[in-house]
């Protein structure tokens, strides 16, 4: 990376590209999307980087021999590389300084515009998934296909083109929206109301709500006889909804089982999936907070044991 890049300052304000992120997030539209890239192409983020193992061995050395490091022939620098539960790689970029855990703790820093990251994305020898944009907050992940479009889209001069998606890769993208983003907001807008609705209307419900990324043009695959829905009433301060979702287009990442757990005393609410592990991994129990942030918590408990598991999260939240 350029040494110009690295001197810039890491104070900024991206408050467009932080309200264009929660927008689409929200709504993971064709056009949010356009309006997400266009808002990127003139984005500046901060990456986390340090030297290669090797380099870096080699310029402490100097320093603890008081020598001078010449930081303009410095070897370029890599992004401190993340990895998730399913051992996949990613590169974390932050929107500010403040959206970082601890500055104090990066060897270095790094100011880059959008070409910058995307080609970080695409170095072969990173062998990345993609990149997270604000990994303990707003957990964005540009994937290859967005990182793809986002070339075409800054190919193009910034102009909006159709963005292409296989029937299958659509219905993904359509599930993930519901289970990481549609139905967790429903369910900590609206909390009891969900709760009746959904005990009233079961499985019709359920099925409305997959359908929304569809919009009125597409059909969608889902009908009310894919979900299987039971609400029990535990105690007093336990509601549960235990909910059995479609096999059709189950993929690493998408939710086989759904649990939604209803304080009536104090309408408290919490959200957790059974998400379908990566190709030869146990399935893993993930959950949603009340600020959209999605988090895998542990490996999935054994079939019939995934109540008592959440509950016992819950309990322990609470202590």
């Amino acid at each position: 990376m350029e040494n110009k890049e690295q001197k810039l300052s890491i104070d900024m304000d991206n408050e467009a590209l932080e309200n264009a992120m929660k927008t689409f997030l929200a709504d993971r539209t064709n056009g949010n999307m356009a309006k997400l890239m266009e808002v990127m192409k003139d984005a500046r983020f901060l990456v986390p980087a340090d030297f290669p193992p090797e380099i870096k061995k080699k310029i402490i050395e100097k320093i603890k021999r008081g020598e001078k490091v010449d930081t303009k022939a410095a070897p370029r620098m890599l992004p401190i590389i993340v990895q998730n539960q399913q051992g996949e790689f990613f590169a974390p970029a932050y929107t500010t300084k403040e959206q970082m855990p601890d500055t104090k703790k990066c060897p270095a820093i790094l100011n880059v515009g959008i070409d910058e990251l995307l080609r970080i994305a695409s170095n072969p020898k990173l062998n990345l998934k993609g990149i997270i944009v604000n990994p303990d907050t707003d957990k964005m992940i540009l994937h290859p296909q967005f990182i793809e479009a986002m070339k075409k889209f800054k190919e193009g001069n910034g102009q909006t083109k159709e963005i292409k998606m296989t029937k299958e890769q659509f219905e993904q993208f359509a599930r993930k929206s519901c289970e990481w983003s549609i139905i967790p907001q429903m369910v900590y807008k609206t909390k009891a109301d969900f709760m009746k609705k959904l005990d009233d209307e079961r499985g019709k419900y359920m099925a409305t709500l997959y359908r929304q990324p569809y919009g009125d043009k597409l059909p969608c695959p889902y009908s009310e006889k894919d979900f299987d829905v039971m609400v029990l009433n535990i105690d007093e301060k336990t509601c549960v909804a235990s909910i059995e979702l479609p096999e059709m287009n189950i993929a690493p990442q998408l939710a086989r089982s759904m649990y939604i757990v209803w304080n009536p005393q104090n309408d408290e609410m919490h959200y957790f999936t059974i998400e379908q592990g990566q190709q030869g991994e146990e399935n893993v129990l993930c959950g949603v907070g009340s600020n959209g942030k999605r988090e895998e918590l542990q490996t999935a408990p054994p079939t019939g044991n995934e109540l008592a598991a959440i509950l016992e999260l819950i309990r322990e939240e609470a202590e």
